[in-house]
């Protein structure tokens, strides 16, 4: 009778799992929680892009470096992109005006591993074990996740993970 209803837990959680993985995948692309602004690129100089104050945005300032890593390349003073500001009003990605991001996805599961230096993360769902390097942003939201917790993280286009929360 013990293994019975053991294997049956088993089978709820991993279907449970699945179906947040699924739902969470089909949904949005990105979380609601994004802010999504137009600004324009006022200059770009000493290594840095500078951007226009915009909707109660301060003056923000990227690396060029960060910018392309972000898939932003050959921009010029004046073009308009558009930045992706998380909850805590980090910068999570950024691409020319009109151009759609590329390769941002969900995955939804147990975070099952976390090193503790926040660098590499371990997420287990109805796929299996999937391991994600995170970002230097995403990573401090670590602190106040436990292993066992669910989670939803958002991947970058080089499967990086930029943010990471609760699921519900």
């Amino acid at each position: 009778m013990r293994p019975i209803l053991v294997s049956i837990v088993v089978v709820v959680g991993l279907v449970w799992c699945g179906g947040l993985t699924v739902a969470s995948e089909a949904g949005q692309a990105e979380p609601s929680t994004h802010q999504h602004l137009t600004v324009t690129v006022e200059k770009i100089q000493s290594g840095l892009m500078f951007f226009s104050q915009t909707g109660g945005l301060e003056h923000r300032t990227v690396s060029v470096h960060k910018a392309e890593r972000m898939g932003l390349s050959q921009a010029k003073k004046g073009d308009e992109v558009i930045l992706v500001i998380d909850e805590n009003n980090m910068l999570i990605d950024l691409h020319k005006k009109g151009v759609p991001p590329a390769g941002h996805r969900l995955i939804a599961g147990k975070l099952t591993y976390a090193d503790p230096m926040w660098e590499v993360i371990e997420i287990t769902n109805a796929e299996g074990k999937q391991t994600f390097a995170m970002g230097e942003d995403a990573s401090s939201k670590l602190s106040v996740m436990k292993e066992g917790t669910l989670v939803r993280a958002e991947l970058d286009e080089d499967n990086m993970v930029i943010d990471i929360h609760h699921a519900h």
